[in-house]
């Protein structure tokens, strides 16, 4: 799930990626835990961010996801 850095790439902190996933922070972390999101970066002394391009790819998986589900079930 982890691709190259994008060109003025950030990192989201925790209270970010809610807000941009709609996801609570439970969700987040537990998706991580089991590989089904991002990993995030360790920026020291406990602190924690994901990389933006790297939310947004999930986000965009799951809208293709999404999609092929629905091609699938309007050709049956």
């Amino acid at each position: 799930m982890q691709n190259e850095p994008q060109p003025n790439d950030r990192f989201l902190r925790i209270d970010e990626v809610v807000h941009l996933t709609g996801l609570s922070r439970s969700t987040i972390y537990e998706y991580a835990r089991l590989k089904r999101f991002p990993e995030a970066v360790n920026l020291g002394s406990n602190k924690r961010a994901w990389i933006e391009s790297e939310v947004r790819q999930w986000m965009n998986e799951r809208i293709n996801q999404r999609n092929d589900k629905r091609k699938q079930e309007d050709n049956l």
